[in-house]
């Protein structure tokens, strides 16, 4: 899944949860960290992958996606909460690990599981040419797999409702997104 389709479907729903859930309210989620979580396997693996492993492994999907680090975060963050630290931070951990859930990772063993199942990760099936930059893995990818789209036009759906919701088509309204990290209800 893209970057853009992660933040769009973890922004809805942390705006849905904050009116449905019993959500702390001495502090207000920042969207703009709710972002950085929502993307930061990807914020980790992805560098890694363009420096070193995608060129000699074919791998693009490293470390950050895998159940490790998935429980390591969650680990960390209940020890955080039980030391005093901000409730709050359990929706920036749910957007981490709702990356997870978002990109099907379970799906590719060889990585989820690393290092349980080996010290392999998942290697992009290499099928000609384009497989040889990452970059045009993911073109390959998503121009010969369509049902990707349909979880990109999701994205592209939930942003627009976030949008609505939040009236962000409104300068005022956007900028002070960008200024403070808040989504003012319409």
């Amino acid at each position: 899944m893209l970057p853009l389709s992660h933040i769009a479907y973890t922004w809805l729903a942390a705006s849905l949860a904050q009116e449905v859930l019993p959500l702390p309210t001495d502090e207000p989620i920042d969207f703009r960290l709710l972002a950085v979580a929502a993307t930061a396997p990807d914020l980790v693996d992805k560098p890694l992958a363009a420096v070193y492993f995608y060129p000699r492994y074919k791998a693009a999907v490293l470390f950050a996606h895998t159940l490790l680090a998935t429980l390591a975060v969650v680990a960390w963050s209940a020890r955080a909460v039980q030391r005093g630290r901000s409730k709050l931070l359990w929706v920036y951990t749910a957007a981490v690990v709702g990356h997870s859930l978002l990109d099907r990772i379970w799906h590719y063993r060889d990585t989820f599981y690393w290092p349980f199942r080996g010290w392999r990760f998942h290697v992009w099936g290499k099928q000609g040419s384009e497989q040889t930059q990452m970059g045009r893995a993911y073109w390959f990818a998503f121009t010969r797999r369509p049902e990707l789209w349909g979880w990109e036009l999701g994205g592209l759906l939930a942003l627009a409702l976030v949008i609505w919701r939040h009236g962000l088509w409104k300068g005022d309204r956007l900028r002070a997104l960008i200024r403070t990290g808040r989504l003012e209800r319409r």
